[in-house]
């Protein structure tokens, strides 16, 4: 349960980040999300990352 919330926070934070880069770059000629992707894809991995190390040695069979 607990990691669920960690992953749904994760994601929030990214979504919301993204967000916010985007809607900061918007007045320039940038392509439609790429301040979106550029913030939210390092937050999304680090979130895996400590996900993986989180559960390394807990596999459900």
């Amino acid at each position: 349960m607990l990691m669920r919330i960690f992953v749904a926070i994760v994601i929030i934070v990214a979504i919301l980040a993204g967000l916010a880069n985007h809607m900061s770059l918007n007045f320039m000629n940038m392509p439609v999300l790429h301040g979106f992707f550029d913030t939210a894809i390092p937050i999304l991995g680090f979130g895996a990352l400590i996900k993986y190390l989180c559960c390394c040695g807990d596999h459900h069979k």
